[in-house]
């Protein structure tokens, strides 16, 4: 494509947005002549350098150019003895990538050859099951299979009695032990039920010396209380007594009192007496001498023995005046004294009665507390009897609960063992089920590769023999039942015999 100018090219560039920087070159080429309009027009430099490209190929090297390369190539020959560069690092790392691919492909390379032996091994086997099917497909190894197949149902067989012996076993031995843990169950019962009664036997002991001890406190309060009401009465008896004797004292006081004043007044009758006596015989002196002076004196002396008369009557009206006013002071006297000591009797029959009476109230409190303590004795007795009838009834329906507990487990470990017996014979069953289609399947393959490889068959005969005898001897040395395919190898040998 020839070289153009830079007027030549149009411009794509949107007008209305930017404007045209081109715009006065398109116009001048718009006014140009078609003559010439193919003339480009070009500058010194430009053209210098479309010249340089058409002499020149491209590969040319300057002077320059070869000295740096020159010097380029010595800096990597010294840089190539350097370690520690990073050229050289790099280097390495490459050599280490390097290396670490070819043993990666080393080791393809060897699992390659083993996949290789693989397959052939398996190419090999599977050849080997397919002439094995085929040989497998004949009566006689169909017959051979089936003895072998009722061998191992006989061991299965025998295992499954193993299993059902061994079971039994273990159910004899679990219900020994559910048998022992009832048993021990019943004896922790029989021991708790003796220490419970062995605790409510303590009890009952404790109970007992208790009301002992109370017997014996309320006894002895009550002995206390006797000689304290003893001692009561004895003290009330001592001041009675002292009461007594003071008032015996007093009386025999107020009756030496009462002595001394009637001496005081026998004395004061003495005296008066003697008095009167002397009076009398002054009386009878004067009347002597009255007698003597009568004649003289007679009317003077009439005159005074009427005034010694009126005298004698004054004084002896002013002396009884005085015997009665002491007889009257001591008929007081006596009847306060009375009074007093039948007050006093009154107030010791009073005290008397109220300490009979404290004594009857005492007794009746004493009464009513024993007989509180009776019933509430008896009160007891009864709330124990319900409680250990409660008690016995609680602990029969507990143990009835427990039997029907002990009777459900036993007939869910009766149900959970049938249940796992029929799971454990259903998933035997569809193992076998399994294993038999799975055989069937196999077989059927194994028939369909077998008949490609039907033309490696050799000597049936010996084959036969040999893979029987492998068979007895594997079965033999698994400890299996070996009689069916004795019996069947050595029917067919003789019947091979026999056909030969």
């Amino acid at each position: 494509m020839p070289y153009r100018g830079r007027a030549a090219y149009p411009s794509y560039v949107d007008e209305s947005l930017f404007g045209n920087p081109h715009a006065a070159a398109a116009s001048r080429m718009r006014d140009t002549p078609a003559e010439y309009k193919s003339v480009a027009v070009l500058g010194a430099s430009e053209l210098g350098n479309i010249s340089m490209r058409a002499t020149k190929t491209g590969f040319e090297r300057s002077s320059q150019q070869e000295e740096r390369e020159r010097l380029h190539a010595l800096s990597n020959e010294r840089k190539a003895k350097w370690g520690n560069t990073l050229e050289a690092t790099r280097e390495k790392k490459e050599r280490m990538r390097q290396e670490k691919l070819d043993a990666e492909e080393a080791m393809r390379q060897a699992i390659d050859r083993e996949e290789e032996a693989l397959q052939a091994e398996k190419r090999r086997l599977v050849i080997e099951r397919a002439n094995k099917m085929l040989y497998d497909s004949t009566d006689r190894v169909k017959a051979l299979h089936s003895k072998l197949h009722l061998s191992d149902v006989l061991q299965e067989r025998e295992a499954q009695l193993e299993i059902k012996k061994a079971a039994a076993a273990r159910s004899k031995v679990e219900e020994e032990r559910w048998y022992q843990k009832q048993q021990e169950a019943i004896r922790r019962m029989d021991a708790e039920e003796d220490a419970r009664e062995a605790e409510d036997a303590r009890k009952r002991e404790e109970l007992a010396r208790f009301r002992a001890g109370q017997l014996d406190e309320r006894r002895q309060q009550f002995e206390a209380k006797l000689s304290e009401r003893r001692r009561e009465g004895e003290f009330m008896k001592s001041v009675a007594m002292a009461d007594l004797e003071q008032e015996r004292a007093m009386r025999e006081m107020e009756r030496e009192k009462q002595e001394q004043l009637r001496a005081e007044f026998n004395e004061a009758n003495a005296f008066l007496m003697r008095q009167k006596e002397e009076e009398r015989m002054i009386l009878e002196a004067e009347e002597q001498r009255m007698i003597q002076y009568a004649k003289q004196k007679e009317k003077d002396l009439i005159e005074r023995r009427q005034r010694e008369s009126k005298r004698f009557n004054d004084r002896q009206t002013w002396r009884q005046k005085l015997i009665d006013e002491q007889i009257s002071k001591l008929q007081d006297i006596n009847a306060m004294q009375n009074a007093r000591l039948e007050a006093q009797a009154v107030e010791v029959q009073a005290k008397a009665a109220e300490a009979r009476a404290r004594l009857d109230e005492k007794k009746k409190d004493e009464l009513l507390v024993t007989h509180m303590s009776r019933q509430q004795q008896i009160r007891w007795k009864a709330e124990k009897a319900a409680q250990e009838e409660a008690n016995a009834e609680y602990h029969a329906a507990q143990l009835k609960k427990l039997n029907a507990h002990l009777r459900e487990e036993e007939a869910m470990a009766i149900r959970e063992k049938f249940e796992r017996a029929r799971n454990n014979q259903g998933f035997l069953l569809s193992q076998m089920a399994q294993k038999r289609s799975k055989a069937e399947e196999e077989k059927a393959e194994e028939l369909i590769q077998a008949e490609m490889a039907k033309q490696w068959m050799g000597d049936d005969d010996a084959i036969y023999e040999q893979y029987a005898q492998l068979c007895l001897d594997e079965y033999a040395a698994a400890g299996k039942n070996t009689k069916p395919i004795e019996l069947l190898v050595s029917k067919q040998l003789n019947s091979t015999k026999l056909t030969s």
